[in-house]
């Protein structure tokens, strides 16, 4: 009985899956943190190749710290037209937070950002999944103040989800991002691209927390909760740069 809402997910009957999962969860707290990864594709209304919900079973995180020229990219978004303004993200329950629109992947001062951001998904990334392209579809920027609080959430139009630092105290554990883990273990990916290698480790526990140091880019399956509080009292302004990827299929 435990292992039907996975041959349900497995054979894209993802509604039932759910079902199922909340009913074994009434005996089990193990199956209640899986209801939510269940919910996640019963929200998509996509139809997954089972080969490919094989492999997005196991969660997944990738990261590496690149050096991707910040300091323009900075300017950019304090010099951003509608910054601070309120828009239809300003109402979303976090807390001391202001997140842009999420369209900078279409405006001139961050095309290159997200299209290098892109091309390394697709040549490091996509082949783990068995897929040959994965896209960039939106991009936007998070300034975060002392004591603010993005709240547990989880990305439901996207496959995979990213952020990239663009300054951060590199020297404080204070502002981590939080990643639940709804299974046993995590597979983690770290990239050293100067030695063209990387490394694989497995993550066993409940929360995987990430303290971020400037330039590092780390990446998800988007069915991952997270969040994030920045109780750090020596930077003002946590400035990171967030996106959501789709499979092409």
């Amino acid at each position: 009985m435990k292992n039907f809402p996975k041959f349900l997910y497995l054979t894209n009957f993802f509604r039932l899956a759910v079902y199922f999962s909340k009913l074994i969860s009434i005996f089990s707290k193990k199956e209640k943190k899986r209801t939510s990864f269940y919910n996640f594709f019963k929200k998509r209304k996509s139809h997954f190749d089972k080969d490919l919900l094989k492999i997005l079973y196991k969660p997944k995180i990738f990261i590496l710290n690149h050096d991707f020229e910040t300091k323009n990219i900075i300017n950019s978004i304090y010099n951003y037209e509608n910054l601070f303004d309120v828009n239809e993200f300003t109402n979303d329950g976090h807390k001391k937070i202001y997140q842009s629109e999420h369209n900078l992947h279409e405006k001139k001062n961050f095309i290159n950002i997200s299209k290098n951001i892109e091309n390394f998904v697709r040549k490091n990334i996509a082949n783990i999944f068995n897929l040959k392209k994965i896209n960039l579809i939106k991009m936007w920027f998070v300034i975060t103040k002392q004591s603010g609080i993005i709240n547990k959430h989880s990305h439901f139009d996207s496959d995979l989800s990213g952020v990239l630092y663009l300054k951060v105290n590199n020297n404080s554990s204070n502002s981590r991002l939080e990643i639940f883990n709804p299974f046993e273990e995590i597979d983690i990916y770290t990239f050293n691209l100067s030695l063209n290698k990387v490394e694989k480790n497995t993550f066993v526990g409940d929360k995987y927390l990430f303290s971020p140091k400037n330039n590092d880019l780390i990446i998800f399956n988007s069915y991952l909760e997270h969040s994030v509080q920045n109780k750090d009292s020596n930077i003002s302004d946590r400035i990171s740069l967030p996106f959501d990827l789709i499979f092409k299929i």
